[in-house]
């Protein structure tokens, strides 16, 4: 039976505390497995949670490889827990941003992969990745990607009900949240059961930030734009 494990684990945080959090900044950046960087682990397989090893990891050129191929059953994901520190004050935004890449899987139509949040108030967005598409989990809104390269995405939320939704620094979508579960957590990873993936993390980021104008959040995605252009002549040269 399919489990989404990253709602059960929301289940399971402490009691709501005021909303609006101070200004902050979580990162994963792939120098060593998250568990090292401050980040919880939490992993299983069909006997239960902790059971088994999780799925195969491995850190090579600041590039987090999870790979669960060989077992359905093996779920494997990071999470940080903040209960009542995870919404933007007024005037502030809230950011979350990872650069994936999902290289296969097995188990469809589920997907395996993908990063999940819970608001102070347990409104909920989730994300899933495949090879060849992102999908807005609670809002089964798929949105298509060029498969077998890097994509970054970005998240930009007000007020923890609406979003938007960035791929490669090009507004992808926008949509709602989800009135479910838990409070205050950020995940990542592998945490459905019944489905695998093999998938590489760059990195993972969020946290609170002041709200920028509309002139400085253009600078931003221009830059984010360059980035894309830059890496991408530099795989074009190495090719």
């Amino acid at each position: 039976m399919m489990r989404w494990l990253f709602v059960l684990v929301a289940a399971l945080g402490v009691p709501v505390m005021p909303a609006g959090a101070e200004e902050y900044w979580i990162t994963y950046e792939g120098n060593d497995l998250p568990e090292n960087e401050g980040w919880e682990r939490n992993w299983g397989n069909w006997d239960g949670q902790y059971e088994g090893d999780g799925a195969m990891r491995t850190i090579q050129d600041g590039i987090l490889t999870m790979d669960s191929l060989f077992d359905v059953g093996v779920y494997d994901f990071a999470y940080v827990d903040r209960p009542g520190q995870i919404d933007p004050a007024p005037g502030e935004i809230f950011v979350m941003e990872w650069r994936v890449l999902v290289e296969e899987t097995t188990g469809e139509p589920y997907f395996a992969t993908g990063v999940f949040l819970t608001s102070d108030d347990a409104w909920n967005l989730g994300f899933g990745m495949y090879p060849d598409a992102v999908v807005s989990s609670f809002e089964d809104v798929t949105v298509p990607i060029e498969p077998g390269v890097f994509h970054e995405y970005r998240v930009l939320s007000t007020d923890m009900r609406a979003y938007e939704l960035y791929i490669d620094g090009d507004l992808a979508l926008t949509g709602s949240f989800w009135d479910g579960l838990g409070e205050g957590l950020l995940s990542w990873g592998e945490g459905v059961q019944g489905v695998a993936a093999l998938a590489h993390w760059d990195y993972f980021r969020a946290g609170v930030i002041p709200e920028p104008d509309s002139f400085l959040l253009l600078l931003v995605l221009c830059a984010s734009r360059l980035r894309k252009y830059e890496r991408g002549s530099k795989q074009l040269k190495e090719y």
